[in-house]
């Protein structure tokens, strides 16, 4: 990681940077009207299923379907230039997540942080910069996966679920808002978490937490 390194993407500072900055790199604008925030945290609440990923017939969760919809949302190419510390583990993955992200910051780097849960707002989850993204870039943002992804469902590439939207959400984020670093924190953990797309993109580094006692 090295500051001050040739930008991929501009950086986005309102909404109509953030269009001309899509615009600018080929992506177009979002394909309907301006929607609000609420209107986003809705349809994200439409993503929430009771299925578990034990259920075969849930084919949103099958993991092979997370690379699908980076190709869908065209962000193969920028997350093989994304640098991530992927963080698992049975306890104190979020603590570790913020410890690393405070010290990246005051090091001088622009960070991405994606956590969960949240507790009040779903912004808790993407940070840059150790600050909540603010709900024009959330709710720009979101519409722009969302648009997208609905016009290319199918019966054999379904809508995400809920936490895998929101995986691929912060990709987006973090990718259009060009971090030098994103530290991401696993959701439920395991083979199949949507998280662990990172692996097949080269630029991660692991951190595993195990439990331990400290006395």
């Amino acid at each position: 990681m090295t500051r001050g390194k040739q930008s991929y993407f501009a950086p986005v500072q309102d909404l109509r940077m953030l269009k001309a900055h899509m615009a600018s790199n080929g992506e177009g604008e979002p394909g309907s009207p301006a929607r609000t925030y609420e209107e986003a945290l809705n349809c994200l609440s439409s993503l929430i299923t009771r299925r578990t990923r034990a259920d075969g017939a849930n084919k949103g969760d099958h993991f092979d379907l997370m690379f699908e919809y980076l190709k869908i949302l065209e962000l193969e190419d920028s997350m093989s230039r994304l640098k991530v510390i992927h963080v698992a583990g049975t306890k104190g993955k979020g603590s570790t997540c913020a410890f690393t992200e405070s010290i990246l910051r005051n090091c001088g780097f622009h960070t991405g942080l994606f956590t969960s849960p949240h507790l009040i707002d779903v912004r808790e989850r993407f940070r840059l910069d150790g600050t909540d993204i603010s709900e024009e870039k959330f709710t720009a943002y979101f519409w722009w996966c969302w648009d997208i992804l609905q016009e290319k469902i199918n019966d054999d590439v379904p809508i995400p679920t809920y936490f895998r939207f929101l995986a691929l959400l912060a990709f987006k984020i973090f990718v259009a808002e060009n971090v030098d670093v994103a530290i991401v924190e696993v959701g439920l953990g395991g083979k199949f978490d949507a998280t662990n797309v990172v692996w097949d993109y080269g630029l991660c580094y692991p951190e595993t937490l195990e439990l331990c006692d400290l006395w």
